[in-house]
């Protein structure tokens, strides 16, 4: 019974303050990342921000120095951003899964691409439930279904290349996963 009633009590929670790495900012104090507005909750996309530019703005901010914290904050507003612009997430995920080409034993690169692809897997959950009012987008796909990209496996690959400060982003990962999966098997 106690965990059935833990099991409950999480999923609530989770489903309350949502997909932990989208709905949960990363500190990163006068940082500078994508054009974002104060707002009391999780979204504070700036309507003016030109979604031409996202990809390459993204990416300029994705440079060698920024700290781990900088560019989970900035994938995670980038996912928000383009979770609303058909085929802005792929091209962005496209490019930043190009970097780990070109530099095959960069941590970052690597990083970069995994967490995005989870923060966009993250704002499905929204999209999904019919939180806003935009369409689901079809081309992710949820976990426990067959297709989809997976960026968990990029993120451990960062980590064995000697990645740092990169397992508070899997912390949030497998949170979400895990009320997730326990979700679905619900249903």
């Amino acid at each position: 019974m106690w965990k059935s009633l833990t099991l409950i009590t999480f999923t609530a929670a989770l489903a309350l303050a949502g997909p932990p790495a989208v709905c949960h900012p990363v500190a990163i104090g006068d940082a500078a990342s994508l054009p974002w507005r104060n707002a009391n909750g999780w979204d504070g996309a700036d309507p003016s921000y030109k979604i031409a530019n996202l990809s390459a703005d993204t990416l300029k901010l994705l440079n060698g120095s920024a700290p781990v914290n900088v560019r989970m904050e900035t994938l995670r507003r980038a996912a928000i951003y383009s979770a609303r612009h058909a085929g802005v997430a792929i091209k962005l995920m496209n490019e930043l899964e190009a970097r780990t080409k070109s530099a095959k034993s960069d941590p970052l690169a690597w990083f970069d691409a995994g967490y995005f692809i989870e923060a966009v897997r993250q704002t499905e959950f929204i999209y999904r439930y019919d939180m806003l009012d935009a369409p689901v987008r079809s081309a992710w796909v949820h976990r426990g279904e067959k297709l989809g990209p997976d960026g968990r496996p990029m993120i451990e690959k960062a980590l064995a290349l000697g990645g740092k400060g990169m397992h508070h982003a899997l912390a949030l990962i497998d949170e979400y996963r895990s009320a997730d999966l326990k979700h679905h098997a619900k249903r």
